[in-house]
């Protein structure tokens, strides 16, 4: 609005002047009645002044126009990649989970809901419980993802660790320390899923001390987006595992 007032001012050394409000046909048809009569003999100063005036607005709109478009050209160029990229991801993701567990499809739906709720709350106050809810069921989708991928046992890992129902996260790493016994895993997989138990702690500090909902909203939405690429990336491997292992049983 600010640009529109500046554009169309018809004093640009007074703001408080009256503005050229036409809108941009307006223009083009006031343009067609009076540049014609520029030839005139008895033409008036003042219409030399209101062509200039009206042309001045409609080459500054072109121009504008012009530099937004190119401002927003990489902006869009980018989105549709991103977009691609996780959308690919999110359907191979989708797939995997409604063939190993698709209870785990509305529990992601329950936690989306949950931060729905929660940003649509008043940010000036406290955490609520909303989030919380969330983050709880963030975790109980990640224990089911871990059940699919090793189970529990009754006995420690070689390296002492507990691997009973309760022990998620520990079964969690087993897993991952199984599979890397026998292909690459990659790094990026196990650092993932060592930085989000510590996005859950730290989410737990957050809403003990009572933070805004708006700090600890965003940190909830990282956990839940987290939770569902290390999902994806769990059951990727699971899979590939299984692939493997039928690839070398058939030779």
């Amino acid at each position: 609005m600010r640009e529109y007032l500046s554009d169309r001012a018809l004093d640009r050394k007074n703001p408080e002047s009256h503005i050229a409000g036409h809108s941009l046909s307006e223009i083009d048809y006031l343009l067609g009645v009076l540049e014609p009569q520029l030839a005139s003999d008895n033409v008036s100063p003042g219409s030399f002044e209101s062509v200039a005036t009206l042309r001045n607005v409609q080459e500054l709109a072109r121009h504008r126009t012009f530099t937004y478009l190119c401002e927003w050209e990489p902006r869009f160029g980018y989105s549709s990649i991103n977009d691609s990229i996780f959308g690919d991801y999110k359907a191979v993701v989708d797939r995997l989970l409604s063939v190993h567990a698709p209870d785990l499809v509305e529990r992601f739906n329950t936690v989306y809901r949950r931060l729905n709720e929660a940003a649509g709350q008043d940010h000036t106050r406290p955490a609520g419980e909303e989030l919380s809810q969330a983050l709880t069921t963030c975790r109980r989708i990640l224990e089911a993802v871990v059940d699919q991928v090793l189970s529990a046992q009754a006995e420690p890992s070689a390296a002492g660790y507990k691997l009973d129902q309760a022990s998620y996260r520990s079964r969690l790493f087993e897993f991952i320390k199984i599979t890397n016994e026998s292909k690459n895993v990659s790094e990026a997989t196990i650092a993932m899923a060592e930085g989000l138990h510590a996005r859950f702690a730290a989410f737990d500090k957050l809403t003990n001390k009572g933070v805004h909902a708006d700090v600890a909203l965003r940190a909830a939405n990282m956990c839940a987006l987290n939770v569902y690429v290390l999902c994806g990336e769990v059951l990727l491997l699971k899979q590939e595992t299984e692939a493997d292992a039928t690839t070398e049983v058939g030779r």
